[in-house]
């Protein structure tokens, strides 16, 4: 019986020895640190990284870690999981929200969505002090459209009409973008564009317009920052043939 007693005694302190139930770690900071170095750091403390989520911090490299659990400094058993947040390697894609209102309330309302950066130009137009239009690189984005969260954006607001007056273009048989195209080089806006007979992709992409308000008929004039609300249809042969005088072809 001695023997035996003796054999469980040793046998116990071998395994307490062995396992180590009490054996502790501290936790190192792996803040700051990218995700390879911070696994090898915690590695050579006897401990084990684990990512758990990633976050997009905006100037923040790929793989950097912005938050462990526990914390520097906590005593906590060998080989325990160390949970980690990472940045993100790729920037979120974010939906622009409709802003065509008051500048302040864009701006708040972008904000809200991750856009911080923004650059703030004007035009002639029949709404003063609302964003008309919202551009990134450079290029108008309408709502809906994927663009980086964080991006630079450049907010278009309307300063109000000049008084000057111009004759209104004509937009007959041209697409919405081109007649945009046109109307912004004549210091207009294109207002409404709807397509009562575009039934599909396919309708959307070539129709064109036939119809317009104000229409350009009997040298109508119309203000400098004013809109034109047009319509569009994927027929051809509703787009109107009218006579221009010389005045319109040169304002075209």
């Amino acid at each position: 019986m001695m023997l035996v007693g003796l054999a469980l005694t040793g046998s116990y302190f071998f395994l307490a020895n062995y396992t180590r139930p009490d054996a502790v770690a501290e936790v190192p900071s792996v803040i700051g640190f990218d995700i390879l170095e911070a696994e090898a750091v915690l590695k050579n403390a006897n401990l084990q990284g684990v990512v758990i989520d990633s976050i997009y911090l905006k100037g923040k490299p790929g793989g950097e870690i912005v938050q462990q659990d526990p914390e520097e400094n906590a005593s906590v058993k060998e080989n325990r999981k160390i949970y980690l947040t990472i940045t993100r390697f790729n920037t979120p894609m974010v939906k622009l929200p409709n802003v065509m209102q008051s500048l302040s309330v864009a701006i708040s309302r972008l904000k809200s969505y991750g856009f911080m950066d923004f650059e703030i130009t004007s035009k002639p137009s029949e709404c003063t002090d609302c964003v008309i239009d919202v551009l990134h690189r450079g290029k108008s984005v309408k709502p809906g459209t994927n663009i980086p969260k964080g991006a630079k954006l450049t907010l278009v607001v309307g300063a109000g009409q000049t008084g000057e007056l111009i004759f209104v273009p004509v937009l007959y048989g041209l697409n919405a973008s081109s007649a945009e195209t046109l109307l912004q080089e004549k210091g207009l806006n294109l207002g409404a564009a709807p397509c009562a007979d575009c039934a599909t992709a396919e309708d959307s992409a070539r129709a064109v317009i036939y119809r317009q308000i104000p229409n350009p008929e009997n040298e109508n004039m119309i203000s400098v920052g004013s809109s034109i609300d047009v319509f569009l249809t994927s027929d051809s042969t509703l787009i109107p043939v009218i006579e221009t005088d010389s005045n319109q072809l040169k304002d075209l």
